[in-house]
């Protein structure tokens, strides 16, 4: 321990006590001793950061040096410098942190930032009342942070921990008046939200437990956080997509869905999201240019709820559904189901021999019927969802009804027709026409231009126009087999 006065009498100065820090944090091989000393010493005698070069010969008090002997034998220990501090910045706030939550982490500050920035811009747009939900709150560093930036919103925050509820309302205390717009709740995820706000939210914002099990993470990380903040699952994505799936229904239609995630989980995460019927699906990166959030929107054009329910009811059963697409008006049946495939043939009178086009609800069900070589999933990747069918090889030898050891699969747009198809599986998806007669743009017009009834018909327009462009990726280099929306060019067939 630091001595609190040196031999002569004199008390120890700042300079003094912070060489006596630093090198008591050096022989213990702490990784950022410098950065540490310097902290320690600036919290224990109070000295602001500006004034600290100014100030090396001031004495400092035999507290500040007991506080220094304390906090530095924390620290040569392996405690993190935040949890030791009991404090740590976060965006424009000082948050209480200690071993209750994760450490606040820059990453999370630029996600935070995502999610901000959108809501500032419905502000301006509309100066309603904004409702959001941070699932996970820990700490409370995303919730408050959200109150404090943007003044229009009313925050939900949830965590499963009373721990961390209690270190987040340690710091909601020291919010001000904006800590009026903020809802703190124990439980799990969605269960802890109260039923009222399905459906109502503008952005619902989450950093999850995304961290495999079997990834070896930093002793100081391992040793000190809360592992169930940490681990997500089996494989680390169980929390992300259980968000995903089942936050789609809490957004309001044009309601941001934003998820922090591992630089390996982007991709994955985005595809999911596309699945699931959002729409604008993008992969932001962080500071260090990792891929660290996927941001999508619920689609303003939603259909009823009840349409949805409806039709996934008639399709499980063997049912046909006619339903409006991106392009033209559509005839659903299940892919898996061959009597129901066949009844759409008959519908449309049109020959078993003749193939039909299968919709995905994306890249992941498209891999259970096809077969997809890089080039292929590149070409996927700039157009799904879209006017795009690629024709691949199948994988499961020929198809049972027009017998051919190809299929064509696309990912249509609308989102909640992909996520129809993602509840029930893929669908055949050829127009809703008789075979060689226009489709008309109506569904339900279509529907009763068919030789047979169908279940259900989802009712709405198609903006019409030509068919998906169809592409052949059997081969080395793809080619067109049918000439549509997306044009030659667009495709990049060449790389």
């Amino acid at each position: 321990m630091a001595k609190p006065e040196i031999e002569s009498g004199q008390a120890l100065t700042l300079s003094q006590l912070s060489d006596d820090v630093l090198d008591k944090l050096r022989r213990a091989a702490t990784t950022d001793a410098e950065l540490s000393a310097r902290l320690i010493v600036e919290e224990v005698t109070g000295i602001e950061p500006r004034l600290f070069p100014l100030e090396q010969d001031r004495p400092v008090t035999q507290g500040a040096v007991v506080r220094a002997d304390a906090m530095t034998i924390r620290r040569a220990q392996g405690e993190p410098l935040q949890y030791v501090l009991g404090h740590w910045p976060f965006r424009y706030l000082d948050l209480a942190v200690d071993a209750r939550a994760l450490i606040p982490r820059p990453e999370t500050e630029v996600v935070a930032g995502f999610v901000i920035n959108l809501l500032q811009s419905l502000s301006r747009d509309d100066a309603r009342k904004l409702i959001v939900s941070d699932m996970g709150t820990g700490s409370g560093a995303i919730a408050l942070s959200i109150a404090h930036e943007v003044l229009h919103a009313e925050i939900h925050a949830t965590d499963v921990s009373k721990e961390a509820l209690s270190l987040a309302r340690s710091n909601l205390a020291g919010l001000g008046r904006s800590a009026a717009r903020v809802q703190l709740y124990q439980g799990d995820w969605f269960h802890a939200l109260p039923d009222e706000l399905c459906g109502t939210l503008d952005a619902l914002i989450s950093n999850p437990p995304y961290v495999s099990p079997d990834y070896e993470l930093p002793s100081a990380v391992a040793d000190w956080e809360p592992s169930d903040a940490l681990i997500g699952g089996i494989d680390g994505f169980a929390y992300l997509e259980y968000i995903t799936r089942n936050g789609r229904q809490w957004l309001r239609p044009g309601g941001w869905l934003v998820l922090e995630c591992g630089s390996d989980q982007a991709v994955r995460l985005r595809n999911l999201a596309i699945a699931r019927g959002y729409s604008e699906v993008v992969i932001k990166a962080d500071l260090a240019g990792n891929d660290r959030a996927v941001i999508a929107r619920r689609p303003l054009d939603d259909v009823e709820t009840q349409h949805l329910s409806a039709a996934s009811v008639a399709l499980h059963s063997g049912n046909l559904v006619v339903a409006p697409t991106d392009t033209l008006p559509g005839l659903l049946a299940r892919y898996f189901d061959t009597e129901a495939v066949k009844a759409s043939y008959r519908a449309k009178q049109r020959p078993f021999t003749e193939p039909v086009p299968v919709l995905v609800s994306g890249v992941q069900q498209a891999d259970q019927l096809v077969e997809l070589d890089v080039s292929s999933r590149r070409l996927i990747e700039r157009h799904w969802p879209g006017a795009l069918t690629v024709v691949a090889r199948r994988r499961d030898g020929t198809d049972p009804v027009h017998g051919r050891t190809t299929l064509g699969v696309r990912c249509p747009e609308p989102g909640w027709l992909r996520l129809l198809i993602d509840d029930v599986g893929p669908v055949t998806g050829s127009s809703a026409n008789l075979h060689g007669i226009e489709t008309l743009n109506s569904a339900q017009d279509a529907a009763a231009e068919l030789s047979a009834s169908v279940y259900y018909v989802i009712p709405g327009l198609s903006p019409g126009g030509t068919a998906s462009t169809v592409v052949d990726v059997t081969g080395d280099t793809p080619v067109v087999l049918r000439a549509g929306p997306i044009e030659e060019i667009e495709l990049k067939l060449d790389t």
